[in-house]
């Protein structure tokens, strides 16, 4: 594949779905070896670790390598340094902080959560947060220069350290008997082991390509770029905290109108369809849309910044490509969502039978999610970084209103927190290409692209359903579904092939400088 763009989009997707699969594999064997009560103590702990660190997983890394790849536009490469030096140092103080806050307040949050054997714990998160915060700098300076194979390893490098040296630590304690807060602070080893490495690896590689600065950055001397970057952070990680934070109003509201709505019962059950059976699956298919996130910001930060010839193409080929890669996901998901259900969990008929309708619904909402990915790098890649922040939280606040209506109707009880989210993402991915309509020209070419992608994928899901429909009473449940989904494939490429939606020509753009 000698496309660049395709070939880092793929690598990138690869990688996030081994990390995908890696983090199940180590929760498995954790609930296993660790007793109830650790388990208890490691989860106490982890939700506050998450909330401080968006700054560093997320909103740094974006702003760095927005400023890199403008750097690397005009060709400055001291300019580029200068980004590098100072991020590091201010992440240097954020970590320092975070692991200020987690030390010093370890033993007021666990006293007042009732667990005061989550204490450990925290101190070994806080430990962890400081090397999360030295990587950012390192991600975000290897994400605007597109050497994004390093980006994807670095993560890559952090799960293996979390799973290996995480489990090892805990199936040795366990073979001295330690006390469960020390086993609970043993499974939260894991983030601080694969930050280390993470960090050791990453740094390394940017000791071989670094740039001797005879003038090293001293803070109080940038305070306009520290101000500029700080002004990109805030918006950025407010807009990461906001799904997470959804999610734990959801996890209040969503019990308590059902039981509200006469299903007390059965709440807690109704809740895992989402939880425990949906969206783990959402999630595989979201890491393809990260990944695109990722390689989209600095090539349309890179041509905006040297108003590239090619600069409107690359937009809308970046947008189009969240369709050809939501729309197949999506529709796939929402058709099959029962089979796939079956597949993964033939044991658990009766409770498929809820969750397959509150998969298909969320289903439907990848597609919508996908674009809202795809052009959030792209706003950000144009200096409207804080737009798909307000779109995200109007679609949020949709989301709250909707799902207190939706769930208080009995007939669809769970299915409307379902919706909720569908409308959600429906409306943030709607108002981010309205904004993106409104700033860069539409290619004439566009619509005619993206009505043969709607075709070609409403195609696809007919002609797989009808070959399970046919099959599956031969094959059974199992390989009928693997035959459809080959079938879509095949169906669905060989549509876009000879339509030429996608053509030499778009990937060529996608790569000019």
């Amino acid at each position: 594949m000698k496309n660049k763009f395709a070939k880092q989009l793929g690598l990138l997707g690869i990688i996030g779905l081994i990390i995908k699969v890696l983090g199940a594999i180590y929760r498995i064997p954790l609930a296993y070896i660790m007793p109830e009560n650790a388990v208890t103590y490691y989860s106490i702990a982890y939700p506050w670790y998450t909330f401080l660190i968006v700054i560093s997983t997320t909103a740094l890394p974006a702003v760095i390598a927005k400023l890199t790849a403008e750097y690397g536009a005009t060709e400055d490469l001291r300019g580029q340094t200068l980004v590098f030096d100072i991020s590091r140092k201010l992440m240097q103080v954020f970590g320092i902080s975070t692991l200020l806050i987690l030390s010093l307040c370890a033993g007021l949050i666990s006293n007042i959560s009732g667990y005061p054997e989550s204490l450990y714990s925290f101190f070994v998160l806080a430990i962890a947060s400081y090397f999360v915060a030295s990587n950012a700098a390192y991600r975000g300076f290897f994400q605007g220069t597109q050497k994004l194979e390093v980006f994807g390893l670095s993560q890559l490098f952090e799960q293996l350290g979390r799973v290996v040296l995480g489990l090892i630590l805990v199936w040795g304690l366990t073979k001295i008997s330690a006390s469960d807060s020390i086993l609970a602070a043993a499974g939260t080893s894991g983030a601080a082991f694969g930050a280390l490495m993470s960090w050791i690896y990453i740094s390394a590689k940017y000791r071989k390509i670094r740039i001797d600065n005879p003038h090293k950055a001293v803070l109080r001397e940038q305070k306009p770029l520290i101000k500029k970057i700080l002004k990109m952070v805030f918006p950025i990680a407010l807009g990461a905290s906001i799904m997470p934070l959804l999610t734990i109003i959801d996890a209040t509201m969503i019990i308590w109108r059902l039981r509200q709505t006469g299903f007390a019962d059965q709440a807690g059950v109704m809740y895992t369809f989402i939880t425990f059976y949906s969206v783990p699956i959402i999630n595989l298919a979201q890491v393809i849309f990260t990944a695109l996130q990722v390689s989209l910001l600095p090539m349309i930060t890179r041509a905006f910044t040297q108003k590239s010839e090619n600069f409107r193409e690359k937009v809308y080929l970046g947008i189009l490509t969240s369709l050809l890669l939501g729309l197949p996901m999506g529709l796939g998901i929402a058709g099959f969502s029962e089979e796939i259900l079956l597949f993964l969990y033939p044991n658990k008929v009766e409770a498929i039978a809820g969750a397959a309708p509150v998969l298909g619904i969320l289903g439907l909402g990848v597609a919508f999610l996908s674009l809202y990915q795809a052009s959030t790098g792209i706003l950000q890649g144009i200096n409207h970084y804080k737009k798909p922040v307000r779109n995200l939280f109007v679609g949020a606040v949709v989301k709250v209103i909707t799902a207190y209506i939706l769930l208080g109707i009995p007939s669809l009880n769970i299915k409307g927190a379902a919706i909720s989210t569908l409308l959600a993402y429906a409306v943030a991915a709607t108002l981010n290409v309205l904004v993106v309509l409104k700033h860069v020209e539409v290619p004439k070419s566009f619509f005619k692209k993206a009505a043969l992608t709607l075709m070609a994928n409403a195609v696809m899901i007919i002609s797989a359903k009808a070959v399970f429909a046919v099959v599956h009473s031969h094959l059974g449940d199992r390989l009928s579904l693997l035959v459809g989904i080959f079938v879509a494939v095949v169906v669905y490429g060989g549509l876009l092939f000879v339509t030429k939606v996608v053509t030499k020509e778009d990937l060529t753009a996608m790569d000019n400088k």
